[in-house]
């Protein structure tokens, strides 16, 4: 779990508007699908919040909303669509350990959960369970092993920066490479486990949580376009509802 600090801290150099642009109309999607059959007024933990543009389309949608993160210069970011938001808390930790004070209607993680071993995503999914309200539930992207071993090899250049692609079957994680194409030494990698809807349901069965739903998530078509959902066979993740026993 080494990578994470440098890898986001890369990243958010490299390709800044990832993580320092302004809310769009995509955030506000995802903020849309997070908060669906809701009546507004929810509390919301988002893991990993970024420059946290979905945690402010998600204040902005009438909730109450604390974000955590551990990337400093994306945190700033944060911070300022917080300034403009007082259901917005923006806090800094490693949410494996840091003491968050719920409880919370949902807990949100998009686009990252897969960190670490299998045991470690346990004591994750144990301490998203001790933080959620009656009735809460957990909206969680989950990394489909099927795409990544599929894009395996694939590279893609952002102006001066190279990333590559790959997966390991055997402990069915993707690999994420990114580099200056000049200095390919100085490379960064995330890793994340991947996990089939059934590969989730036994990764649960040691934990208070289930799972009981799944969505869909985006993926690109023949002609490189991103589409925000495709069929689950296509997709580059899915979305996950967990709730208590």
């Amino acid at each position: 779990m080494d990578w994470i600090e440098t890898f986001y801290a890369q990243q958010t150099r490299w390709v800044p508007e990832v993580y320092l642009g302004q809310v769009g109309d995509h955030h506000r999607a995802r903020a849309a699908q997070l908060d669906a059959s809701s009546d507004g007024g929810l509390t919301i933990l988002e893991l990993g919040c970024g420059g946290g543009q979905i945690a402010a389309a998600l204040a902005d949608r009438g909730h109450r909303v604390t974000a955590i993160d551990l990337n400093d210069e994306a945190l700033s970011h944060a911070r300022a669509l917080a300034n403009s938001r007082p259901r917005m808390t923006v806090l800094r930790g490693d949410f494996y350990t840091a003491e968050i004070a719920g409880p919370f209607d949902r807990v949100c993680y998009i686009d990252g959960f897969g960190v670490g071993s299998d045991a470690e995503q346990r004591r994750l999914l144990n301490r998203i369970a001790s933080w959620l309200a009656d009735r809460g539930e957990a909206l969680i992207d989950i990394y489909s092993p099927w795409y990544w071993s599929r894009v395996a090899g694939d590279r893609m250049e952002f102006g001066e920066i190279t990333r590559e692609y790959d997966f390991d079957p055997h402990t069915s994680t993707m690999r994420d490479r990114w580099w200056p194409t000049t200095a390919p030494d100085d490379a960064v990698t995330q890793v994340l486990r991947c996990y089939s809807p059934a590969d989730l349901r036994l990764l649960l069965e040691a934990t208070p949580l289930r799972l009981v739903d799944v969505t869909s998530g985006g993926g690109f078509d023949a002609d490189g376009r991103y589409a925000p959902q495709v069929e689950m066979g296509r997709a580059m993740q899915y979305l996950a509802r967990l709730q208590p026993r």
